[in-house]
């Protein structure tokens, strides 16, 4: 991810809903997996005419079931907002220096989320009532490519949990810490819990499971932990509700 952040403390991406600062330090994920959910979407007149995409409707089971696990506040991504998402994040880490070296491509390649396939896509976030933690609940048709740019991310999420447990960002005007874990989720094909210290301290939970035509990837973020299990639980939930409605 770029280096300054376009992100405001509400959790947003590159499209924020609420006001955003471009002069906020930023690390990897921050833009594909943050987004804030400020208030409870309702469909368009023109949204409720036209039929859903199967993506959309396995979002919004996956938004439904998040309410009924306490995110009550849903946003559905869409329009210019997830043709933003879908464009991958170029520059990630100019003039940032990654220590270990070898952990700079993978730790880069956190940027990816199944809507930069650029097929048929759909988002949508929520928050709890303190929009304390915001999750998102993302799913994208496979298409020709896609399951191998799935398997090529699931990879790299492999290195950094077995080569990159602490890394350091050295920037030309900060200088940040990111540990990673394996939050321990045999049900699904990627997960990675990590944790990013100074200024913008927080720390996400990222799950990824690819089916037969589609991707699925439900991730939490925070500024307190998430190294919990009933976050795994509800992750998970979530992930299972909107692939029940996949074919």
């Amino acid at each position: 991810m770029p280096k300054k952040m376009t992100v405001a403390l509400a959790l947003c991406a590159a499209l924020a809903l609420s006001g955003c600062s471009s002069t906020q330090a930023q690390m990897p994920q921050d833009q594909t997996h943050k987004k804030a959910a400020e208030a409870t979407a309702s469909p368009s007149p023109s949204e409720s005419a036209r039929q859903l995409t199967t993506a959309e409707v396995a979002t919004t089971a996956g938004a439904v079931l998040a309410t009924e696990l306490g995110f009550p506040n849903s946003a559905k991504i869409q329009g210019k907002d997830l043709e933003a998402l879908a464009t991958p994040p170029t520059d990630t880490l100019k003039d940032i220096v990654v220590l270990p070296a070898q952990c700079s491509a993978p730790i880069n390649d956190l940027n990816w989320s199944p809507v930069q396939l650029g097929t048929e896509a759909a988002r949508t976030d929520f928050t709890n009532a303190n929009q304390s933690i915001t999750g998102s609940v993302e799913v994208a048709k496979l298409g020709a490519n896609g399951a191998a740019a799935v398997d090529s991310h699931n990879k790299n999420v492999r290195t950094i949990v077995e080569q990159c447990k602490s890394a350091k960002l050295n920037g030309m005007d900060y200088t940040e810490t990111l540990k990673f874990s394996d939050p321990k989720v045999d049900s699904v094909d990627s997960a990675l819990y990590y944790s990013r210290d100074g200024q913008y301290a927080q720390n996400s939970l990222v799950l990824i499971k690819k089916t037969k035509q589609y991707a699925v990837m439900v991730s939490f973020v925070a500024g307190s932990s998430l190294a919990d299990e009933k976050f795994n639980k509800v992750a998970t939930s979530v992930m299972d509700a909107a692939i029940a409605q996949l074919p």
